[in-house]
């Protein structure tokens, strides 16, 4: 009897001890899921708030940037992303179709240009074709500048000389947003071309460069023969009908007969009818001077 009871005593005893550690189990197992989340957000709404937590710190708003631009790399999340880049960047609702984000847009949309943003992922390299994971990635940042409106931020480009910079600015919600992102898409050096037979792999397509069509030949014009000399002389200098009845009559020249070498047509007309040749720079529309602004202040092309 009594071993009976001290077996239900312990019993008890040891339920009381482990229970804390049951009912604490739990929550612990959810809390560390969703901290450790890792990722790209699936949603717009997953993005801001993800935003709320993150986007706290300057550095943090660059993060959340790259995790928008990330996204809008793949065709068939480009709409939810459309709307992430729009509210890090604080655009507006049209903001896809502003000439300011025109090559921002056009690399985002080419694929054999996406290693221009894998470039900023730590690991990257020309040499490994800039291949990351977006799912699980890092950013090197290197240090900030702060202005009393904004904030620079300078991070690494595996494909850049420099480090890159991205300017945010704090809004009156107390959240960081990128203002300016010039530097994210200004080239870097061309990913190296792999031999180890990664044809098969997506990841390391490149497409090569269109070749650029050669100069269009341009001929000089062909100079014409001088016509005879009925044809060009000014009608002061043929001989007046008075003069003819005076003077001997002579055979008229044969009609296929070339000008009289005894009359020599006078200088200003065999310059009017010999067209001089133009020379090729003549021909050739004027260059125009490069547009100004644009990507000019981005260091490494």
């Amino acid at each position: 009897m009594r071993t009976q009871l001290f077996l239900i005593m312990s019993l008890l005893i040891m339920g009381m001890c482990l229970d804390p550690y049951c009912i604490s189990a739990k929550p612990l197992k959810e809390k560390n899921t969703v901290a450790s989340a890792k990722g790209l957000p699936s949603t717009y709404a997953d993005f801001k708030e993800r935003c709320h937590t993150v986007a706290v710190t300057p550095e943090g708003a660059v993060k959340m940037y790259f995790d928008a631009v990330f996204c809008y790399l793949d065709p068939n999340r480009r709409t939810e992303a459309s709307k992430m880049l729009r509210y890090i960047m604080h655009a507006d609702a049209n903001w896809e179709g502003n000439q300011r984000h025109v090559t921002f847009l056009r690399r985002l949309k080419d694929p054999s240009l996406h290693y221009i943003f894998r470039s900023f992922a730590a690991g990257t390299s020309p040499e490994n074709g800039y291949r990351m994971s977006p799912d699980a990635y890092r950013l090197v940042f290197t240090r900030k500048d702060r202005q009393q409106d904004y904030t620079r931020v300078f991070l690494r480009s595996s494909g850049a000389d420099s480090d890159r910079r991205v300017w945010v600015k704090q809004y009156p919600d107390g959240f960081w947003y990128v203002i300016n992102n010039a530097d994210t898409y200004a080239k870097v050096r061309d990913p190296a071309v792999s031999g180890m037979g990664n044809s098969h792999d997506a990841d390391f397509d490149v497409t090569a460069p269109a070749p650029q069509a050669p100069p269009a030949e341009v001929s000089a014009p062909v100079a014409t023969r001088p016509e005879p000399a009925e044809s060009v002389a000014p009608p002061e200098a043929q001989p007046q009908s008075s003069e003819r009845s005076a003077a001997p009559a002579r055979p008229a020249p044969p009609e296929t007969a070339g000008p009289s070498a005894a009359q020599p047509q006078p200088a200003e007309n065999a310059s009017s009818a010999t067209v001089q040749p133009q020379s090729v720079e003549a021909t050739l529309p004027p260059v125009a001077p490069p547009a100004e602004g644009g990507e000019a202040e981005m260091s490494t092309w």
